[in-house]
Order: C-alpha cells, then structure tokens, then sequence
C-alpha cells in the first residue's frame, strides 16, 4: 500500500476538507483527490462522504482511520529508528578488556558519557588479557578492545588512553611505609609478589629489565594470576610487589603506594578497533575516548 495515500486520506480527515488538506500537505487538491479516489478502489469502499462544505467519515472510514493511523506511526517508527541505526544511535557493542582497563577513570568517564549519549546502544563487556582480544579482533569476534602494548598493525586503529607507570605496593606495617619513596637498594633481599610474565608479558619483561639494569632481580616468592590477587597477597604480608600506579583507584586498606626512585617502565593502554569494522556505533563509543581524554575546562 502507498504510504503517501494514507497520510493524504488522514490529512483530509483530520480537516474534513480536500481544499484544507491540500493547503496543510503543500499539494494540490486535485492530486489529493485523484490519491483517496485510488485509495477507495483499492479497499472497493467509500471512505468518505462528500458534503457541500466538506467531507464526512464513512463507518468504512472510522475504522480505516484508526488502523491508518497506528500503520502510519509504525512506519515512521521504522523510519527514525532505521536512520537511528545509520547513525549509530541503535546498536551493540561488544568490548573487551582487563583489570587495568576496567579501572581506569578515562575509560569509565567515556563509557558514562556513551550511555548517557546513546541510551538505545547495548554494550557488552568481556573480561580478557591483551593477547585474547587482539585474537578476538582479528577474528570478529569484539568490536573493540581496551589492551595493554597494542601490537603495531595497520589493520588496527587505536587512540592512546594512559601511560600506567609502576610503583611499589608494600604492607602497610611494612619497614618501608614510613618512608616518602623507595630506592633500589631498599628492596635487595625482599620477597616479591609479582604478576605471572603471561598476564603483562612486554611490560613486564621491561620492568625486569630495568630492575636488573638498576642492580635489582626481584626475589618472586609468589606468582598472581592477576593484579588483585597480586593486592591480597601483598595485603596479607606475603610480600611487596611492583603495581601499576592506577590500582590507588581500588587500593586495599592494608597497602600503601612509593614511587620507586630512578624506576621509569610504564604500561601503555590503549583503545583498539579493527579498521575493517562495520558498526556504525563503534566510531561514537572512539569519539567518546577521545572527549574523555581531552583536558578538563571551567
């Protein structure tokens, strides 16, 4: 059926009137006219009666009304939400990331931002280490991926969120928490609690080597399969452990933070995307990154 028939048909209804009608929808009145004849044919009934002033619903009429009416609004239901999804404003995401991601204020901020933005967009979250989502990219799988040290790919966008430095987590009744920072020569001989090399393996391999370069090979007396386990065993006084600094957003009551002097490795974190991606909403939830990591303005 010819949408523009019924908006006609409805228009002279709501006026009562081919002339009024005509004038309201810009047409003219004959086309208006020559629209609702077809329009009755088609049904083979009369939708309206033809007055000397105007014109009046039919019983066929009243009850094609009330169905024209919810059709139409149907329609352009259909039609809002379709160029919604064009626009990216309809959709589901899929991303995936670690602790480190999970807790970090940028990503948190653009993600309240995003929703609040674009309610009708469905994110889903999965927990995953670097190389999985990157596998996960390359296959489909996720839309994007929150990782530490994005591999160099030119199939891959990214933008930059955080360099995550590391820093010393020690009990709190540990012989160092007096101190304002620690030296290298203050953790010769202590026992560490370190983060298994398969989690972070690029920053932690960097990490190891400063250490060794600063005259320092971490006594590991306990291995974590993640960075709040690796908090829970520092808490209970297992050991110290280095940390990346960001874990002060969910710092354990019994750990305290140093900086460690001459300790420079960060972890990298970015945001990363498969260029051939096909999500209309994806490039919204990267401008929502980048929004977030622009600096504050009063």
């Amino acid at each position: 059926m010819d949408f523009r028939q019924i908006r006609y048909f409805l228009a002279v209804a709501e006026h009562q009137n081919f002339r009024r009608a005509s004038e309201a929808l810009h047409v003219a009145q004959s086309a208006l006219s020559k629209h609702v004849l077809e329009l009755e044919a088609r049904l083979d009934a009369k939708l309206f009666e033809r007055l000397a002033k105007g014109v009046r619903l039919t019983p066929a009429g009243r009850v094609f009304v009330e169905e024209a009416r919810r059709a139409l609004e149907a329609v352009e239901r259909a039609e809002s939400r379709a160029r919604k999804a064009a626009r990216g404003e309809i959709d589901r995401l899929t991303i995936a990331m670690n602790d480190i991601g999970a807790r970090n204020r940028t990503v948190a901020n653009a993600i309240r931002s995003f929703v609040e933005t674009y309610p009708e967009v469905q994110l889903d979250f999965i927990s995953m280490v670097s190389q999985e989502q990157i596998t996960a990219l390359q296959h489909g799988k996720i839309d994007a991926a929150i990782v530490i040290e994005r591999p160099e790919n030119p199939n891959f966008g990214y933008v930059e969120i955080a360099n995550d430095p590391f820093w010393l987590a020690i009990p709190r009744f540990h012989r160092l928490a007096a101190k304002p920072n620690a030296s290298i020569s203050d953790l010769v001989g202590e026992p560490f609690v370190s983060v298994a090399l398969s989690t972070y393996w690029l920053p932690q391999t960097r990490l190891l080597a400063q250490c060794r370069g600063l005259g320092l090979i971490p006594h590991v007396v306990q291995e974590a399969s993640n960075d709040q386990m690796q908090m829970n065993f520092i808490a209970a006084g297992i050991g110290i452990g280095f940390v990346n600094a960001s874990i002060v957003n969910v710092l354990a009551t019994d750990v305290v933070l140093k900086r460690v002097e001459g300790l420079t490795v960060s972890l990298r974190l970015d945001l990363v995307w498969s260029e051939q991606s096909r999500s209309p909403s994806l490039p919204n939830f990267v401008k929502a990154i980048r929004v977030a990591l622009l600096p504050a303005t009063d």
